[in-house]
């Protein structure tokens, strides 16, 4: 019966002391030293415009068409530039947020005295970066 306590005992000992161990999986690496702490967040913020096509006369109000139309210009323009910050940065984004405002523009040049209605999008991404090993 003792031989067996300690052939049990014995058996035991190497799981306890390999559980006590820290896990590494093939393929993963420990956490790199950043100076952005553990959790790299990068936040980049854009400023997009688009013409309200449509109008006739400076003082017209854009048709919800026209104003619907450049809203999603916008919006696709948005969505794109999350794209390319993505693989540039190497990085992935989400688009934190964007906000849209409604402006008139003086257009400069020749013969380009009126006014041209526009939309404006601030767009803010929030990319996080991959680990140097990914």
């Amino acid at each position: 019966m003792r031989t067996l306590v300690a052939v049990t005992f014995a058996a035991l000992v190497p799981f306890s002391a390999a559980s006590a161990q820290p896990a590494i999986f093939p393929g993963r690496e420990p956490p790199v030293a950043s100076a952005f702490g553990p959790d790299p967040v990068i936040q980049i913020t854009t400023t997009f415009r688009a013409r309200i096509e449509g109008v006739a006369d400076i003082g017209d109000v854009p048709s919800p068409t026209a104003q619907d139309s450049a809203r999603r210009t916008l919006y696709n323009m948005a969505a794109n530039e999350c794209t390319v910050l993505a693989e540039y940065w190497k990085a992935e984004c989400r688009l934190n947020s964007l906000s849209v405002d409604v402006s008139l523009e003086r257009l400069a040049g020749p013969g380009a005295e009126r006014e041209t209605p526009s939309m404006f999008g601030t767009a803010v991404y929030e990319l996080r970066l991959q680990s140097p090993g990914r």
